[in-house]
Protein backbone atom coordinates (compact mmCIF):
# COMPACT_ATOMS: atom_id res chain seq x y z
CA UNK A 1 0.00 0.00 0.00
CA UNK A 2 1.54 3.29 -0.78
CA UNK A 3 0.00 6.27 0.48
CA UNK A 4 0.33 9.50 -0.15
CA UNK A 5 1.69 11.80 2.73
CA UNK A 6 1.06 15.80 2.77
CA UNK A 7 4.21 17.68 3.15
CA UNK A 8 4.21 19.61 6.13
CA UNK A 9 6.18 22.46 4.60
CA UNK A 10 3.26 23.44 2.40
CA UNK A 11 1.19 23.72 5.52
CA UNK A 12 3.36 26.11 7.32
CA UNK A 13 3.96 28.52 4.50
CA UNK A 14 0.24 28.63 4.34
CA UNK A 15 0.34 29.56 7.86
CA UNK A 16 3.21 32.23 7.55
CA UNK A 17 1.26 33.90 4.33
CA UNK A 18 -2.11 34.13 7.09
CA UNK A 19 0.51 35.88 9.54
CA UNK A 20 2.10 38.23 6.89
CA UNK A 21 -1.52 39.41 5.66
CA UNK A 22 -2.34 39.98 8.94
CA UNK A 23 0.11 41.70 10.50
CA UNK A 24 -0.09 44.02 7.16
CA UNK A 25 -3.45 44.41 7.98
CA UNK A 26 -2.71 45.94 11.33
CA UNK A 27 0.33 47.98 10.63
CA UNK A 28 -1.87 49.65 7.88
CA UNK A 29 -4.58 50.40 10.38
CA UNK A 30 -1.84 51.74 13.34
CA UNK A 31 -0.18 53.64 10.71
CA UNK A 32 -3.94 55.22 9.84
CA UNK A 33 -4.25 55.64 13.49
CA UNK A 34 -0.68 57.24 14.14
CA UNK A 35 -0.89 59.76 11.09
CA UNK A 36 -4.69 60.80 12.17
CA UNK A 37 -3.08 61.96 15.63
CA UNK A 38 -0.12 63.61 14.24
CA UNK A 39 -2.66 65.62 11.82
CA UNK A 40 -5.27 66.43 15.46
CA UNK A 41 -2.00 67.41 17.29
CA UNK A 42 -0.82 69.85 14.25
CA UNK A 43 -4.19 71.30 14.04
CA UNK A 44 -4.42 71.57 18.53
CA UNK A 45 -0.99 73.48 18.15
CA UNK A 46 -2.03 76.09 15.49
CA UNK A 47 -5.96 76.78 17.50
CA UNK A 48 -3.34 77.24 20.62
CA UNK A 49 -1.18 79.30 18.88
CA UNK A 50 -4.36 81.29 16.95
CA UNK A 51 -5.38 81.86 20.77
CA UNK A 52 -2.65 83.08 22.29
CA UNK A 53 -1.90 85.70 19.36
CA UNK A 54 -5.79 86.74 19.56
CA UNK A 55 -5.34 87.20 23.13
CA UNK A 56 -2.24 89.07 23.19
CA UNK A 57 -3.95 91.53 20.68
CA UNK A 58 -6.59 91.86 22.79
CA UNK A 59 -5.01 92.36 25.89
CA UNK A 60 -2.75 95.34 23.77
CA UNK A 61 -6.02 97.08 22.71
CA UNK A 62 -8.03 96.82 26.53
CA UNK A 63 -4.29 98.65 27.79
CA UNK A 64 -4.22 101.57 25.10
CA UNK A 65 -6.03 104.30 24.90
CA UNK A 66 -5.64 104.47 21.24
CA UNK A 67 -5.58 101.10 20.34
CA UNK A 68 -4.69 101.45 16.77
CA UNK A 69 -1.67 103.19 17.18
CA UNK A 70 -0.78 100.81 19.57
CA UNK A 71 -0.45 98.11 17.64
CA UNK A 72 0.99 99.97 14.53
CA UNK A 73 3.75 100.63 17.09
CA UNK A 74 3.90 96.73 18.72
CA UNK A 75 3.86 95.02 15.02
CA UNK A 76 5.32 97.84 12.32
CA UNK A 77 4.56 95.42 9.76
CA UNK A 78 0.59 95.43 10.14
CA UNK A 79 -1.22 97.09 7.75
CA UNK A 80 -3.52 99.73 8.84
CA UNK A 81 -7.09 99.78 6.91
CA UNK A 82 -9.64 102.12 8.00
CA UNK A 83 -11.29 100.86 11.18
CA UNK A 84 -8.91 97.40 10.59
CA UNK A 85 -5.68 96.66 10.96
CA UNK A 86 -4.31 93.68 9.47
CA UNK A 87 -1.13 91.80 11.19
CA UNK A 88 0.72 88.71 9.41
CA UNK A 89 2.33 86.14 10.90
CA UNK A 90 4.93 83.28 9.66
CA UNK A 91 4.73 79.34 9.85
CA UNK A 92 6.49 79.91 13.57
CA UNK A 93 3.60 82.49 14.48
CA UNK A 94 5.71 85.58 14.64
CA UNK A 95 5.07 89.01 13.30
CA UNK A 96 6.41 89.33 9.63
CA UNK A 97 6.05 90.76 6.47
CA UNK A 98 2.88 90.47 4.20
CA UNK A 99 4.91 88.36 1.91
CA UNK A 100 6.36 85.66 4.13
CA UNK A 101 2.72 85.24 6.01
CA UNK A 102 1.37 81.85 6.31
CA UNK A 103 -1.40 83.57 9.00
CA UNK A 104 -3.36 87.00 9.16
CA UNK A 105 -5.16 88.20 12.38
CA UNK A 106 -7.72 90.68 11.20
CA UNK A 107 -8.24 93.29 14.24
CA UNK A 108 -12.09 95.18 13.13
CA UNK A 109 -12.96 97.99 15.59
CA UNK A 110 -16.78 98.38 15.73
CA UNK A 111 -17.84 101.61 15.78
CA UNK A 112 -19.60 101.28 19.30
CA UNK A 113 -19.87 102.85 22.72
CA UNK A 114 -18.09 99.75 24.35
CA UNK A 115 -15.01 100.31 21.62
CA UNK A 116 -15.92 96.39 20.54
CA UNK A 117 -12.76 94.97 18.88
CA UNK A 118 -13.68 92.22 16.50
CA UNK A 119 -10.39 89.53 16.03
CA UNK A 120 -9.98 86.66 13.13
CA UNK A 121 -7.47 84.72 12.80
CA UNK A 122 -6.73 83.22 9.08
CA UNK A 123 -4.80 80.70 7.49
CA UNK A 124 -3.93 82.27 4.42
CA UNK A 125 -2.89 79.08 2.10
CA UNK A 126 -6.49 77.62 3.04
CA UNK A 127 -8.36 80.50 3.24
CA UNK A 128 -10.34 79.13 6.56
CA UNK A 129 -10.79 80.82 9.76
CA UNK A 130 -8.59 79.16 12.43
CA UNK A 131 -10.15 81.21 15.67
CA UNK A 132 -12.33 84.45 16.18
CA UNK A 133 -12.36 86.73 19.36
CA UNK A 134 -14.92 89.64 20.30
CA UNK A 135 -13.81 92.25 23.21
CA UNK A 136 -15.25 95.20 24.89
CA UNK A 137 -12.25 97.71 26.23
CA UNK A 138 -13.76 99.16 28.93
CA UNK A 139 -13.55 103.13 29.52
CA UNK A 140 -14.19 104.69 32.73
CA UNK A 141 -15.66 108.11 33.00
CA UNK A 142 -14.68 110.55 34.56
CA UNK A 143 -16.11 114.06 35.95
CA UNK A 144 -14.73 115.89 33.50
CA UNK A 145 -15.79 113.83 30.56
CA UNK A 146 -19.66 113.87 31.75
CA UNK A 147 -19.91 117.97 33.17
CA UNK A 148 -19.96 117.66 36.17
CA UNK A 149 -17.44 119.89 38.66
CA UNK A 150 -14.36 119.21 39.02
CA UNK A 151 -12.13 120.23 42.02
CA UNK A 152 -8.91 121.84 41.72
Amino acid sequence: MNQYQHSKSSLFLMEIILNILFFSVLATFCVQIFFKGYQLSQKTSRLHQAVTACTSITEICQSADAPEDTLSSIYPESMSLNETVLIYYDKDFLACKKQDAVYRATVDFLPDELRTIHISFFDIDKADIIYELSASCYQPISLGTTGGMQYE
